[in-house]
């Protein structure tokens, strides 16, 4: 596996507010050098307490919302005021209760046809052809399932050898349809934030960094860009090396 920076913090509150810093660096920087920051969200318990905690002080005012694009990296396929919609949870804890609103918040549309959706997707990433292809957001943030998985991308499916940016993608073990960023899109980008917290994760954790095991989230390589890891002390205490 290549080399990633890893964070590991005290706590679940500890972490997520390491994460949150990081990202404001992130976003001020991406402000400065391309005139906007773009990111993409991901899913989940730990993500959406990042979220609330974004959304208030100091955070949300550290981060010029005006200038900021998003995007998911995963989609539930099911209705946007679904409970279960990534980004129905993003909108709860975080849209809903910024002061300025994002320059542009581009969620799945889940409504259209998975080929019509797909299509929308690739052309709000690529705004039309003006970005290059693969696109080059400047952060994905990520999950980490205990069997490996990270965005919608699971071990053994055919979407991780995809050479397409998205995919609409069926996973057996959840009995579910999902939309996906893939491997090509995610490697593209400038930064990766891998978000684990959890005893549950102690075991994949150590499997990727000890044994090296090839499941997706240890295909994420970015070609230019840098990972990084940001643990909490249950899902990093099989990790002897501190990066």
């Amino acid at each position: 596996m290549p080399d990633n920076e890893i964070h590991i913090s005290s706590s679940v509150d500890a972490v997520v507010a390491d994460l949150a810093g990081w990202i404001v660096d992130i976003a001020g920087q991406a402000s400065v050098d391309r005139g906007k920051f773009r990111i993409a969200l991901s899913g989940g318990s730990t993500p959406k307490a990042l979220y609330s905690l974004l959304a208030k002080e100091p955070f949300q005012d550290q981060i010029d919302w005006s200038r900021t694009e998003i995007f998911f990296g995963d989609e539930r396929d099911v209705p946007p005021t679904h409970p279960d919609s990534n980004y129905h949870m993003a909108n709860e804890t975080l849209f809903s209760r910024l002061r300025r609103p994002p320059l542009a918040v581009h969620r799945w549309y889940t409504e259209y046809s998975p080929e019509l959706a797909l299509a929308d997707y690739r052309s709000h990433l690529t705004e039309n052809g003006t970005q290059s292809y693969p696109p080059s957001l400047d952060l994905i943030l990520l999950g980490l399932g205990p069997e490996g998985h990270t965005a919608s991308l699971f071990p053994d499916q055919p979407v991780l050898n995809s050479p397409d940016l998205v995919a609409h993608v069926f996973v057996p073990s959840h009995q579910s349809w999902r939309y996906t960023f893939t491997l090509p899109l995610i490697n593209q980008a400038r930064h990766i934030a891998f978000l684990v917290t959890g005893e549950t994760k102690r075991d994949i954790v150590s499997h990727i960094f000890l044994h090296h095991l090839d499941v997706p989230a240890a295909r994420v390589r970015p070609v230019a860009g840098d990972t990084h890891w940001f643990l909490d002390e249950q899902s990093a205490a099989n990790i002897s090396t501190r990066k």
